[in-house]
């Protein structure tokens, strides 16, 4: 930040992320404001995520770059994230020893720590706008398959948590019985058929003063979740 007192807002200062880079800031004395949402109008959106996240960040550019004296853009641009554990694969792995999906047992998918997340966004925040200004920050901790996932449970675990592949029709109903609307249950079947594969990113320790966390590490801090 800079050396005029600055205030920071903080938008969906409810979730995992918000809440970790509001507490944090806090601890460091910058000025705060907390914005929490709607959780009514939430849910009416949240099935067009992936649209959502492509949209929010062409226009904050666009913005940005309307009036580059005046505004700086930092992009964080995440994979998943280890808390989606806790959507499906929580009641699985304590009911059936199991990790479902429709994807193949092979398909990789990336995944982050949401602590990284709010402690790079924390860094970014507490340090001079032009330090980081126009900059693209991806973040990604562990390139997994289906398979490796089931390892690091059972490593953690202590008893064996094998994968199961449904077909994308079953597990669409798997995610509408628990609760998904349809439209977040369909980007959730498309996404989980998608092989997502990308480089690690371990780079990003320069800006958090530590390692990425690993989905074992998660996996650790949440056992209990998980028995």
């Amino acid at each position: 930040m800079s050396s005029i007192k600055e205030r920071v807002f903080v938008v969906g200062a409810n979730g995992n992320i918000g809440s970790g880079v509001v507490r944090d800031l806090v601890k460091k004395n910058i000025d705060t404001t907390a914005y929490v949402r709607d959780d009514v109008s939430y849910k009416v959106k949240q099935g067009l995520i992936g649209y959502a996240h492509t949209t929010a960040e062409e226009k904050l550019w666009a913005l940005a770059d309307s009036n580059p004296e005046q505004r700086s853009l930092v992009v964080l641009r995440p994979g998943s994230f280890m808390d989606n554990h806790f959507r499906l694969d929580m009641h699985h792995v304590k009911h059936s020893n199991k990790l479902v999906s429709c994807a193949f047992p092979w398909n990789t998918m990336i995944w982050i720590d949401t602590k990284d997340i709010s402690d790079c966004a924390v860094a970014i925040f507490s340090e001079s706008i032009e330090k980081h200004d126009r900059n693209v920050y991806e973040m990604d901790a562990d390139n997994l398959s289906n398979e490796q996932r089931g390892a690091i449970f059972s490593k953690v675990l202590g008893r064996p948590i094998i994968y199961e592949q449904k077909s994308m029709e079953d597990f669409y109903k798997t995610c509408i019985g628990f609760g998904m609307s349809h439209s977040l249950a369909f980007n959730f079947v498309s996404y989980q058929m998608t092989e997502i594969s990308m480089n690690t990113t371990p780079e990003i320790a320069l800006l958090i003063n530590r390692p990425l966390r690993t989905l074992e590490d998660w996996t650790k801090e949440n056992a209990n979740a998980f028995q």
